[in-house]
């Protein structure tokens, strides 16, 4: 039999909880209709309702502000950082040098010139001695002799005595002193060479040190003023005594050490001796060595001296680099130059003998240089800052004819709107590119 039923016992489904697994089944059985309880409103989900436009206007106006902070920062920062950079690339060659070159002590036009920087170091060591011996010997040294009297050479014979300080010395050789010159203002170069003198005693006294001499048998005529000798270091040898008698192999065992140890004393010293402004080559070093007499120190102890004379000789720096270009880049008209590294050359004497000869007594200097030194046309930075202040970024490449040195040149002016360079030259910073080292 059917069953009928009312509209009012019919309910909407409504959702259910989970149950757990254990947890028994109602019983389904009919109920009276009930009315929505208060709870069962409040779960039913709320929808907030957004203006859209109102969201929209908002970002716009952050968007707005963040691009004018943004802008504004800029534009301060620009003008802080005002300034231009002139990026210059000045001319340059890398010439093959492989040469045998001069440098004159006293240079005409277009020659190199050299200067001697001199350092002396001197110790001492103990050696066993043998015993002692009666010692007589003359001191021996060089001269220059110089002859301001006649344009004609004036010979002077073996013996010829020469006198300082009341000593007397005598030249070993003859000799042949060239007559003078003059120059077209009628200016006077004596003529002169040099000489190997000895003393006419024995003793330490004659160890006399750079001096002037003068021609006994001249006094009381002319030649006496005008021709003259002049000593550039000190004499040695001179002795008059004991002296301590030393094994031969010990002797020189120890002079060896000694003199070693002196040598890298005095190596060390170069950089810190070096005057600005001058080239120098580590190779170009040349020693002289000079024994003292011993002194007794304790029993059967002798004290050995040594000195030892180190000399380099020393090239301006622009001297130098000019020298260098015209001997070797064709078309070099005499234009300012410099080397940028001259460590990258290598020096040699071209005799064996004058790395442990006295060349302050040289009248030149031959040696080998051989590399490929970086020559590098020289400008004047602060002008061209003066002539650039104020001017239209576009009259750039006008201003550089003026600069044959610089084969280009690039600026960037800040801020980027300007167009024109600063007026103070402090805020024009010129960096220089040699495009051989990039």
């Amino acid at each position: 039999m059917n069953q009928k039923w009312n509209l009012q016992d019919i309910r909407p489904a409504q959702h259910r909880k989970k149950r757990a697994a254990n947890e028994d089944v109602p019983v389904m059985r009919k109920e009276a209709p009930i009315e929505s309880s208060r709870e069962d409103a409040q779960d039913v989900m709320s929808i907030n309702v957004v203006d859209g436009n109102k969201k929209k206007s908002r970002s716009l106006l952050f968007a707005i502000i963040i691009f004018f902070l943004v802008l504004g920062a800029g534009i301060v920062s620009s003008i802080l950082l005002t300034g231009a950079e002139v990026t210059v690339f000045p001319r340059y060659r890398e010439p093959n040098v492989n040469a045998v070159f001069e440098a004159m002590k006293e240079p005409q036009p277009e020659d190199l010139t050299y200067e001697i920087l001199q350092l002396e170091e001197s110790g001492e060591r103990q050696v066993t001695a043998s015993g002692q011996e009666q010692v007589t010997q003359q001191a021996e040294g060089t001269i220059l002799i110089y002859n301001k009297h006649q344009s004609t050479p004036v010979r002077l014979v073996t013996n010829t005595r020469f006198e300082s300080n009341g000593l007397t010395f005598r030249i070993k050789d003859s000799a042949v002193v060239p007559g003078y010159t003059k120059d077209a203002e009628g200016n006077i170069a004596p003529g002169v060479m040099t000489a190997e003198v000895f003393a006419d005693q024995p003793g330490e006294q004659y160890n006399l040190g750079p001096s002037r001499f003068t021609i006994p048998g001249f006094a009381g005529e002319p030649e006496f003023e005008n021709i003259y000798a002049e000593s550039i270091e000190t004499f040695t040898g001179g002795f008059d005594g004991q002296r301590f008698i030393i094994e031969e192999s010990e002797l020189q065992k120890a002079q060896q050490a000694l003199q070693t140890e002196l040598r890298n004393a005095l190596l060390e010293k170069i950089d810190a001796n070096k005057p600005a402004g001058f080239v120098l080559f580590q190779d170009a070093v040349t020693f002289t060595y000079e024994s003292l007499p011993a002194v007794e120190y304790g029993d059967n102890l002798a004290t050995i001296k040594e000195k030892v004379i180190m000399q380099i000789p020393l090239f301006k720096d622009d001297n130098f680099a000019t020298f260098i270009a015209r001997a070797t880049i064709p078309g070099y008209e005499g234009e300012q130059v410099r080397i940028t590294d001259t460590d990258i050359m290598e020096f040699a004497y071209t005799s064996a003998t004058t790395s442990s000869s006295n060349i302050s007594a040289a009248e030149k200097l031959t040696f080998k240089l051989t590399g490929r030194p970086q020559i590098v046309w020289e400008y004047d930075g602060e002008k061209l800052k003066a002539d650039l202040a104020n001017a239209n970024k576009t009259a750039l490449p006008s201003v550089l004819g003026g600069y044959p040195a610089i084969e280009k040149a690039e600026a960037v002016i800040r801020p980027f709107w300007k167009t024109k360079f600063p007026i103070e030259l402090n805020q024009i910073e010129i960096i220089e590119v040699i495009e051989g080292n990039e």
